[in-house]
């Protein structure tokens, strides 16, 4: 199901999903009219967003995704007008709409990680700590 999210509620929704889903992997596309559809990224880790107001009154929304110098990337929208979030259906993951005023879209796909692989990381951790390695 996708739901819109009001102007008022970006900054508390984007703080949200910052906390809630570091570290998540994410795919990063953009649609326009001018340049077709583009992927920004693939694969990469979430690390948040922010919207802010400027001076002027318009919006900036800004995507940070990736890690170290080598992959961190950072897309910024100007004069965001809609954001929508579609719900993956299980769990917190889903699909991010941004449309800005020209009518290009970003798309961030929020990709659970795999919880077996998680647990199973704490545990070798555990059992390595305990055995004083």
């Amino acid at each position: 199901m996708t739901s819109e999210i009001q102007k008022a509620q970006w900054k508390e929704f984007f703080d949200n999903l910052s906390r809630d889903l570091d570290g998540w992997e994410t795919d990063v596309g953009v649609f326009s009219n001018d340049l077709g559809a583009q992927m920004v990224a693939e694969g990469l880790p979430f690390h948040g967003l922010t919207a802010e107001e400027t001076s002027g009154g318009e919006f900036v929304i800004e995507l940070s995704v990736g890690e170290g110098t080598d992959s961190h990337q950072t897309h910024t929208i100007v004069d965001p007008v809609r954001v929508a979030f579609q719900s993956a259906g299980v769990g917190p993951g889903g699909v991010l709409d941004i449309e800005d005023a020209s009518g290009t879209k970003t798309l961030v796909k929020l990709i659970q990680p795999f919880p077996v692989l998680a647990e199973y990381q704490t545990m070798d951790i555990v059992a390595v700590a305990s055995s004083g390695e």
